[in-house]
Order: C-alpha cells, then sequence, then structure tokens
C-alpha cells in the first residue's frame, strides 16, 4: 500500500483501521483492531523470499497450506495473489480467534517449510515485520484493493509497466466515481437553514 499517495484525512482513518506490516511498526503496542463479518486485506511479506524460496516457487504448497489453514479455521478466502516475496489475500471471517490463529499458523508453517527450520536448525527472522491487515469499510475501498489485486496479477503476467499502466487508468475510475458520489450526496442535501 502506498501510503505516502494518500491524503492525511484518510490515512489516519486507514492506520486506525490498520496493524502490522513495515510502515506500520510503531503501532505494535496497540491491539490489532479487527472486525468479524468485514472484508479485511492481509499481507504476508519476507524479503528473504527470493529464489529457491520464493513463494512463487513454491505456490503450489502455499495454495495447499492457504485452503487447508483456511478451512481449519473458517476463514473465506475471497481472493489472493502470490508475488514471490509476498502474498496478498482478501478475506473475510467470522470469529476474530480463530482469524489470528489462522495468520499465526499459516506464517510459521509457510516459513518454516519454506527455509526447513526445525528444532536444532535455526535460519534467523523470515518474516519483514507483523503480518499486516486493514479492515475495508466501504464498497469504494473494496474496488480499491479488487483493482490493486488485479494490477499485482498483471505484474505477475506482463511486468511492472503493464501493472502501472493498469493502475493508473483504475485509480482515475475510482477518482470519478468518488467525485460523483460526493457531487450526489451534496445535491441530495436540503437547502436552507435545517433549524430555521
Amino acid at each position: 500500500m502506498q501510503l505516502n499517495l494518500i491524503p492525511q484525512k484518510e490515512l489516519r482513518a486507514i492506520k486506525a483501521r490498520s496493524f502490522g506490516g513495515t510502515s506500520l511498526k510503531k503501532r505494535r503496542k496497540v491491539v490489532r483492531p479487527l472486525r468479524e463479518g468485514l472484508i479485511h486485506h492481509v499481507v504476508f511479506k519476507s524479503s528473504r523470499a527470493q529464489g529457491r524460496q520464493s513463494f512463487y516457487t513454491h505456490k503450489q504448497f502455499v495454495s495447499a497450506l492457504l485452503k487447508e489453514r483456511s478451512q481449519k479455521f473458517f476463514v473465506e478466502i475471497l481472493d489472493s495473489v502470490n508475488m514471490g516475496n509476498h502474498i496478498h489475500l482478501k478475506v473475510r471471517f467470522k470469529d476474530k480467534k480463530r482469524f489470528q490463529n489462522f495468520l499465526r499458523t499459516f506464517s510459521a508453517i509457510l516459513a518454516r517449510k519454506i527455509t526447513g527450520a526445525h528444532r536444532g536448525n535455526s535460519v534467523g527472522k523470515f518474516w519483514d515485520g507483523l503480518v499486516f491487515t486493514r479492515i475495508l469499510t466501504s464498497k469504494l475501498e473494496e474496488l480499491g484493493l479488487k483493482g490493486y489485486f488485479e494490477g499485482n496479477h498483471r505484474q505477475r503476467e506482463f511486468g511492472h509497466e503493464e501493472r502501472e499502466f493498469y493502475l493508473t487508468r483504475w485509480n482515475q475510475f475510482l477518482y470519478r466515481l468518488k467525485q460523483k458520489r460526493a457531487v450526489s450526496s451534496r445535491q441530495a442535501l436540503p437547502s436552507g437553514d435545517p433549524y430555521g
């Protein structure tokens, strides 16, 4: 998520609904904000996941583990993108504790599998930071995430330039939609002083 491109007012609201990742390390001492029934964006990231340790190299294992862990903890995976050194998920869940167990066990098992770590064979820190999670609270945010996922799919298939081209057009579409909604809501307001 490119936090530097987001207006400050919106950025504060996003940070209040986000946790983990490398750009939000200062918020580690607060409780991870989670909302049962709402859609969440989840990111697992490791700079070490390159070459033979890339998540994409192990894509079959990643997919199988994702399916197994999500079924075990009743987490609905709505979409996913494996980018090699990070994995994006769009999820929904009904039980916060089970979802936290999903995050913990998926990341632990995946790291052990990729690094070959086991008792007596420690390989050091694998993940860049805590798992990133963000609550989506509007259809507009869901649309934004949909475009972001599609951009990442295109990068995997066609390269970085195709991703940037697609995301530029998608963000322009979202901006026009946001402006249109703002105009519609202003027109819906009654004219005059409501207390007059």
